[in-house]
């Protein structure tokens, strides 16, 4: 239970803090009043504006509040002192927990509430339900900051292993989707004819392992009703989960735990392992072995210095040669997975029709003489040629869909389009592109990002792309 004299005790140790906490977070929506544009049709300025900058200092909150609360337990004397006082070990946790809360979230819910009343004179209002997920979407993600962090202190034995862990807890989940997509993207190169934005479905990775990111996504896409909640939930069940956790890490630690080198596996060796394995995904060029090796063995050389470092001692033991070995088997595997089932099933040239919600094009033309003018096409040049699929009727509509979805595999069957890997290799090339865009149903997290292609059309293929073109009737002028 909480202690209601140590609570009383922390706010009038930490007065100062309090009032700065409180002042800032009371200023800072007025410092976004410039920033606000009126409009009654923005309703989710809250979101973009005010509410993701509150998140931000709830974050920042977040983060440093609990290292500063808890730093106690990385030092021996502070220890015995904290463990000897007249407070049971559990309610020591759970009062200053609660303090925690009070200094981060009261302050940043407060931010919300003056940010939406800045709103209302801008002419843009959020619905109660609507302000109210947005609290909801800011105290969840704080609270599993906050959580992760507490987390990081009781199982780090030093203040400086505290900070480093903390740092690497929450960037590493960017730095995996960084080298997942940049493996991924050399595989698309070789698989796929275009280029575009093919692996936008690892972004998913990112809310479900990053509570930063998914705080912020979810607060700029507040009033958006394609969004997934799903990750809401996710890291709604992660901070519960972690808050018992870190009451039960909190009820047995020891004095002895304090003032050493960090051991807990889900520390350096979970950290070292992800970090090496993510540079290895970023090295990795499939199917050329000798350009993998001067990469991979700078790589192994840094592995070395963070597994010594986080040993704080220099020796040899079998595991070290054993696990990197495990780590590029792995990363190949990734790559040949990612390849073999067409990026787990979310690679596509053409997506279905019955899953395109709208698609659009248009062409470009590219030479280095010149002299050279792009072709005209029944009294006008390509590149004022394009067509799309939206319409008013749900019926005309899908019936582009279908057409669109003919046109693009029907010049691709025909051997119409160029593969894009390579062909920028040739000089003084003549071609044209064809810039594709796609607005699929479901996409994940993101279905309301187009998925976009972009194709070369040699020259003398060019007349055959456009005949087709015209005959599924999509041609259009587009000036």
């Amino acid at each position: 239970m909480i202690n209601k004299d140590y609570f009383k005790y922390l706010i009038k140790q930490n007065k100062k803090y309090l009032i700065l906490i409180y002042v800032v977070g009371i200023i800072i929506p007025f410092l976004t009043l410039n920033s606000l544009i009126p409009d009654p049709y923005v309703d989710y300025q809250i979101a973009r504006i005010p509410g993701m900058i509150s998140l931000i200092y709830g974050f920042a909150l977040s983060c440093i509040v609990p290292i500063y609360l808890f730093s106690f337990l990385q030092k021996k004397k502070s220890n015995i002192l904290y463990f000897s006082l007249p407070i049971k070990k559990e309610s020591l946790y759970i009062t200053t927990s609660l303090f925690s809360y009070f200094l981060t979230l009261l302050p940043v819910v407060i931010y919300q509430i003056i940010g939406q009343c800045i709103t209302f004179s801008y002419g843009a209002v959020l619905s109660p339900s609507t302000f109210i997920l947005a609290i909801f979407i800011t105290i969840v993600h704080m609270l599993a900051v906050n959580s992760i962090v507490t987390f990081v202190i009781l199982l780090t034995q030093n203040i400086v292993d505290s900070f480093i862990c903390s740092f690497a807890y929450f960037s590493l989940p960017l730095v995996i989707y960084i080298a997942l997509d940049t493996c991924a993207t050399r595989v698309v190169d070789k698989i796929m004819l275009g280029t575009g934005n093919y692996t936008q479905a690892l972004k998913a990775i990112l809310s479900y392992a990053s509570p930063v990111y998914n705080g912020l996504f979810q607060l700029n896409n507040l009033s958006s009703e394609n969004v997934s909640r799903s990750p809401i939930i996710v890291w709604v069940i992660i901070g519960i989960l972690l808050i018992v956790i870190n009451y039960f890490l909190y009820s047995k630690r020891t004095i002895e735990q304090s003032e050493t080198y960090t051991k807990s596996v889900f520390m350096y060796p979970l950290i070292i392992t992800l970090s090496i394995l993510s540079l290895l995904l970023f090295t990795y060029a499939p199917n050329k072995f000798k350009t993998n090796i001067l990469p991979f063995g700078i790589i192994f050389m840094i592995y070395l210095i963070m597994y010594y470092f986080s040993k704080r001692k220099v020796y040899f033991t079998w595991k070290i040669p054993v696990l990197y070995i495990v780590l590029i088997i792995s990363c190949v595997g990734f790559s040949s997975i990612y390849s073999n089932t067409q990026g787990f099933h979310t690679l596509y040239e053409t997506p279905p029709a019955s899953a395109l919600e709208s698609a659009s094009a248009s062409f470009a033309f590219n030479t280095d003489y010149e002299t050279r003018n792009p072709l005209v096409y029944k009294d006008v040049e390509v590149t004022d040629i394009g067509f799309n699929t939206h319409s008013r009727h749900a019926k005309e509509q899908k019936n582009l869909n279908k057409k669109f979805v003919e046109f693009i595999n029907e010049i691709m069957d025909k051997k119409l389009i160029t593969s894009y890997n390579g062909f920028f290799d040739e000089p003084h090339a003549v071609y044209y592109q064809i810039f594709v865009s796609y607005s699929t149903k479901n996409s994940n997290l993101h279905p309301y990002i187009p998925s976009e292609r972009d194709y070369i059309i040699e020259e003398k293929n060019i007349k055959e792309v456009l005949d087709i073109l015209a005959k599924y009737k999509l041609y259009k002028y587009i000036s």
